[in-house]
């Protein structure tokens, strides 16, 4: 039998300049009086919805909030001269924990949003219990910083002054299909990720629906990456600085393309630094949490019912 989908409730939480908006539920019953709370964190361009087919899969005693990143799904866009770079997120993420009392959670993070996590665990590791990582072991960043950063800021800068254009409206299945083309994968982007299914998920908090279609709702700042800000060398710092327990997992036709040994230093900083480390490799695209969640849910599960429940995380930064 199916697992049934849980029950979500809307979540809208102001952050100064705005709301992040989500959603939250409950798996099953408590166990010993409690539930382990789980902050669901998506990729670029993705929102809450990435972890609906994944969480009716993971243990009951789950309370989890699945929030949309600022300039995605229906959270509020940054206003004008707002830049969607790592520490940006991570600052807002924060205020949000902090309005709503959660401390304490596990961070199931995907791509983007794993990026966000490790920052935040990093900074923040009193209020994180255990981290999960979806997808996101990126051992280098190859490309000049400043030409990098130039290409960054001309691209935020062309899509600010568009601000407030009209929008194109899409057919479902244009919309459907545009999404999957989009989320291709590869050194030649050929690789397929997202399926049509999949992105039927996603395209409820994707996408508006109006007179003539669907109309996206990401604010198309959001589209400029600003992952390149923080380099190898900032990325390595943070990520031997993490000291609660670790699940990493690398999709086989993923991001994670360069060579196995490529992410041997990254791996070493975790098992170093973490009090528990776990990585596992698996077959499937860089969404197969969404496309092919029964592949991820036996190793987040076993990681939160073996390693998290059992561990307390007494970490203090730092950073």
């Amino acid at each position: 039998m199916a697992p049934s989908a849980p029950s979500w409730r809307e979540v809208s939480v102001p952050v100064g300049w705005g709301f992040l908006r989500g959603k939250t539920c409950h798996l099953g019953e408590p166990r010993g009086g409690a539930y382990l709370r789980v902050l669901a964190l998506h990729g670029w361009l993705d929102n809450a919805n990435s972890f609906d087919a994944l969480l009716p899969l993971l243990p009951e005693g789950l309370e989890v909030l699945s929030l949309d990143l600022a300039g995605h799904g229906l959270s509020d866009h940054l206003p004008v001269g707002g830049r969607y770079d790592v520490m940006t997120h991570v600052v807002y993420l924060r205020e949000a924990v902090q309005r709503l009392g959660w401390s304490g959670f596990v961070l199931l993070a995907h791509s983007l949003g794993a990026l966000i996590a490790n920052y935040y665990t990093a900074l923040y590791p009193r209020d994180v219990r255990a981290l999960v990582v979806l997808d996101y072991l990126r051992p280098f960043h190859k490309e000049d910083r400043l030409a990098t950063w130039r290409a960054e800021n001309g691209l935020m800068q062309r899509e600010e002054q568009g601000r407030g254009r009209g929008r194109r409206a899409y057919s479902e299945d244009e919309a459907l299909a545009r999404m999957v083309e989009a989320r291709k994968g590869g050194y030649n982007k050929e690789l397929p990720n997202l399926d049509k299914d999949a992105a039927r998920i996603l395209l409820p908090r994707a996408a508006r629906r109006v007179d003539g279609g669907y109309v996206w709702r990401h604010d198309e700042k959001a589209r400029t990456r600003y992952s390149m800000l923080y380099g190898d060398d900032n990325w390595m710092y943070v990520i031997s600085h993490i000291t609660c327990p670790v699940m990493a997992v690398r999709a086989d036709d993923g991001l994670c393309q360069q060579p196995d040994d490529a992410y041997a230093p990254v791996l070493e900083a975790y098992r170093k630094s973490a009090r528990v480390f776990r990585f596992d490799r698996i077959p499937g695209g860089h969404h197969v949490h969404l496309t092919h969640p029964d592949r991820v849910a036996p190793s987040v599960s076993h990681f939160l019912t073996h390693d998290v429940l059992a561990t307390q995380d007494e970490g203090a930064s730092k950073l």
